[in-house]
């Protein structure tokens, strides 16, 4: 999906039929505050605390879900702190309240440590007050925002890929300027610290109820897709065989098949597997993404699978894998190929058998996620020399769908290096035309991410001005016109090794470095250096 600024105002448009007010792909209600005020009046007198308490994490939890998930298939959001920011305007935006992150704290893996952040005029304290001033019982003596803590709950649960709970901390509606509130991963807070309304009693039952609400409300039938964030006239989708990528896409995105989608590292594998899951019924499920060559096998199988209490050292608390978190959602299992075979066997299972067993467990768990995996190997030649297996390459590839690299899609360069800076820089005054030509000249073997990348190194060194061609990386000096390198005519993949060689010259041989420039991850680079080793000696 292109890198576009998040406007929340675009993502409030109208139902072609009816003119109802949709966000995303659903129908919304415009309720006031008095009508809320009146309701909370008879809705606390005619049922007890437990069971408000209960109904407010359950819808809250589907109202975060719901708002992360169809951000999610609708915005390239560059970091899980963007898309968590993007949440608070959205919730202003909308009027449950006006919300502002204090402080974020996040390990270079992408795992939430902790936040704590404000939430000013909430519309929860505006009920409560307003309630309660009839009754002249004063300010509360405990916070009221229990909806905004859950509906926050689901949001960052949806965000990192694991639980995460909210508690407020301090209430407008106990005399407070500001209501403030905390989250963290549910396995971070200490016994009784955190909200009693958010514990692990009712995990069950809130999906449970979710899926039954959602029965109800018709939530389940006749919905809408997500509305395509890519159209034929795109700018950053000219070239007509990634049109053809997408129209593929598009027709495979509302079924449940299970897809498989080859390319090369930066092609955007990830881009269509949540494309993939905007437009699907499972839209307002969790997308939860996994890269299969960053883990161990043993805490792979776990990550995926989940484990028992006690399973293996270490195994402290029972945990949910990514198939049960993810409910109907959509599992995205990237660098599939570079999945351990005792794994493999495991996951076959899963996909034939639609249930999991947790490490050190003795009962099932039936599963009803969707699974999309990316590969940039060639799985078919692994099956056929049994480095993957053959039933599961089978099992995958119900429906495959193969990327261009951006050196074949050359009409892309340019609409997506303007993308990029205009992300980073809206009103930036662009390229040179001689920095342009640098760019279209350039064999990208990092395809997309390299060609970011580079946009950023050109923004850095130009500052306000028009970006040349001496502000890209070094590197495209050495480059020579894909028309006449070296006197000869290599094919794609000695070219890149040839890049990938004069880049490593470069760096002295800094390998980290190496694939930075590159914009390629390090294990990428081994995998290049194996098939054909430099030639640099250092």
């Amino acid at each position: 999906m292109p890198s576009k600024p998040f406007s929340p105002s675009e993502l409030i448009t109208k139902d072609p039929r009816y003119g109802f007010p949709l966000f995303g792909p659903s129908r919304i209600l415009g309720v006031s505050i008095a009508t809320l005020e009146r309701f909370y009046r008879d809705f606390t007198e005619m049922v007890d605390k437990k069971t408000r308490n209960r109904i407010a994490k359950n819808l809250g939890y589907e109202v975060g879900l719901g708002q992360a998930t169809t951000l999610s298939g609708l915005y390239a959001f560059s970091s899980p702190s963007e898309h968590l920011h993007a949440g608070s305007r959205l919730r202003s935006f909308t009027g449950y309240c006006h919300e502002h992150i204090t402080s974020l704290d996040i390990t270079p893996e992408g795992k939430l440590v902790r936040f704590t952040g404000l939430w000013t005029e909430s519309f929860e304290t505006a009920v409560y007050l307003k309630a309660n001033s009839r009754k002249n019982k004063g300010y509360a003596k405990r916070p009221v925002c229990l909806s905004l803590c859950a509906i926050l709950s689901g949001y960052a649960s949806a965000v990192f890929g694991e639980k995460i709970v909210v508690r407020e901390t301090a209430c407008q509606a106990m005399g407070t300027t500001n209501c403030h509130f905390e989250g963290k991963p549910a396995t971070a807070w200490a016994h009784g610290e955190a909200p009693p309304y958010m514990d692990d009693e009712s995990d069950h039952a809130l999906e449970s109820n979710i899926t039954k609400l959602r029965e109800i409300l018709g939530l389940e039938k006749n919905r809408a897709p997500a509305p395509p964030f890519f159209t034929p006239t795109a700018p950053v989708c000219k070239a007509p065989n990634f049109r053809a990528v997408l129209d593929r896409t598009d027709k495979v995105a509302p079924t449940d098949a299970t897809v498989l989608i080859l390319g090369e590292s930066g092609s955007g594998k990830e881009v269509v597997a949540r494309r993939i899951h905007a437009g699907s019924r499972r839209n307002r499920a969790p997308f939860l993404a996994i890269n299969c060559a960053a883990l161990p096998p043993e805490l792979l199988e776990s990550e995926l699978f989940g484990h028992v209490r006690g399973a293996f050292t270490g195994a402290e608390k029972t945990k949910k894998g990514l198939f049960v978190s993810a409910g109907e959602g959509t599992i995205f299992l990237d660098e599939i190929g570079d999945m351990p075979l005792p794994v493999q066997g495991k996951l076959l299972r899963a996909l034939q058998e639609r249930e999991v067993r947790p490490v050190g467990g003795l009962e099932d768990i039936p599963v009803k996620a969707r699974i999309v995996a990316a590969t940039n190997r060639d799985l078919a030649a692994m099956a056929r020399e049994g480095s993957f297996r053959q039933d599961l390459y089978y099992r995958l590839s119900v429906f495959p769908i193969s990327l261009p690299s951006l050196a074949e899609r050359k009409e892309d360069i340019l609409p997506l290096a303007h993308a990029a800076l205009k992300k980073r820089a809206p009103d930036h005054p662009g390229f040179s035309a001689t920095a342009e030509n640098a760019l279209l000249s350039h064999p990208w073997p990092g395809n997309v991410r390299e060609l970011e990348n580079w946009v950023e190194h050109g923004l850095i060194l130009a500052g306000d001005d028009l970006i040349d061609a001496p502000h890209l990386p070094e590197t495209h000096q050495t480059t020579a016109p894909a028309d006449s390198i070296d006197g000869d005519l290599p094919s794609l993949e000695a070219l890149t090794h040839r890049y990938i060689d004069k880049v490593l010259t470069h760096t002295g041989g800094n390998k980290k470095e190496t694939a930075h420039i590159l914009g390629i991850g390090t294990a990428t680079l081994w995998r290049h250096l194996k098939k054909t080793p430099p030639a640099f000696k250092g």
